[in-house]
């Protein structure tokens, strides 16, 4: 089957999941690697997007749309004091901590986004 064939063929679940992968990829690119090992194997059979290491031992992870027409910015730490390390673009999937501190939610170690521009995406569990 070619790459046009399978494309055709691709259910709009699987779409979304391999639009997500390419979106946390693009993100590791931008932030210096990190995801490379992991981006071998999807983590879900969901295909949601490529997992992140969490906050903490127990953290749960749930994943969420960026909600900010210009994208939203990934801070080194949880508030708008700590520098801009990069960004992800308006719609992307991302894989963020439940919880908040300071009003962000922590992505990976190092890296925090603003609550107030994340909408949980219910249709996927949280972790």
């Amino acid at each position: 089957m070619t790459v046009a064939a399978a494309r055709r063929t691709m259910s709009p679940r699987r779409s979304v999941a391999r639009t997500a992968a390419v979106t946390a990829l693009s993100a590791a690119a931008l932030l210096g690697g990190g995801l490379t090992a992991q981006a071998a194997a999807p983590a879900r059979t969901t295909g949601a997007a490529v997992e992140l290491a969490p906050a903490g031992p127990l953290a749960t992870r749930c994943y969420y749309r960026v909600n900010a027409s210009g994208g939203l910015l990934i801070r080194s730490g949880p508030g708008t004091s700590y520098s801009v390390v990069g960004s992800y673009a308006n719609g992307s999937t991302i894989l963020a901590s439940a919880s908040t501190t300071n009003g962000f939610r922590q992505v990976s170690t190092n890296r925090w986004v603003s609550s107030a521009y994340t909408v949980r995406i219910t249709s996927y569990p949280c972790e």
